[in-house]
């Protein structure tokens, strides 16, 4: 990689559809799901470093972030973008691989794909998705979004080239489609937890 790769982990919304919890301390077959996204990052060749975007109402995220070694940045809450902005704002030039914190399944080999990809498009941002009739029926409540009349489930992997002097402005991303199901499994609310453990048991294809 040309450009210096840092991760960088959402981890401040407020799970609305999840009762107001926080989503990534969750447990999945006993381990807070941030867990298994930083297991995932720890162990993919091409990263350098990782960082967590959290907020106030994060609390309980935050204080595991610190037992865990880390020293999460805390965005004011306003949303996934907003926060995302305010964490670019201060970062230096650089590759940056954004990931949500609610994917259980995800594992290096999709984080390596997708920097991958963006050495074959270099548009300033990218955001990867899943087409949605390979993934409907993984998770009970899916964000769909729709690409030029086909519909996709977002796969929680974004990748943002910030250049020096470049104002980003994260309104029109390039969408680039992946072939890995296993993104599909989205968790949002409490049958997506059930779902995704029966997934990494291996009981559910």
């Amino acid at each position: 990689m040309a450009l210096p790769v840092r991760a960088v982990v959402m981890a401040g919304g407020r799970a609305t559809r999840m009762g107001r919890v926080e989503k990534q301390m969750v447990n999945i077959l006993g381990r807070p799901m941030i867990k298994y996204v930083i297991d995932a990052l720890k162990f993919c060749e091409f990263i350098e470093g990782i960082d967590f975007v959290t907020s106030l109402f994060t609390p309980n995220t935050n204080r595991y972030l610190e037992e865990e070694g880390f020293r999460p940045i805390v965005a004011s809450g306003s949303g996934y973008i907003s926060d995302l902005r305010e964490y670019l704002v201060r970062a230096e030039e650089g590759l940056y691989v954004v990931v949500s914190s609610d994917i259980p399944t995800l594992r290096p080999k999709h984080i390596e794909t997708v920097l991958r990809l963006s050495l074959v498009h270099q548009e300033e941002y990218l955001v990867f998705t899943i087409p949605y009739d390979m993934v409907k029926g993984l998770s009970s409540s899916p964000t769909i979004i729709d690409v030029d009349g086909r519909q996709y489930q977002p796969s929680g992997l974004r990748v943002i080239r910030k250049l020096s002097g470049t104002n980003l402005k994260l309104l029109a991303p390039l969408y680039i489609p992946l072939v890995f199901r296993e993104l599909g499994i989205n968790v949002n609310t409490f049958e997506d937890v059930k779902r995704a453990e029966l997934y990494l048991m291996g009981l559910e294809k």
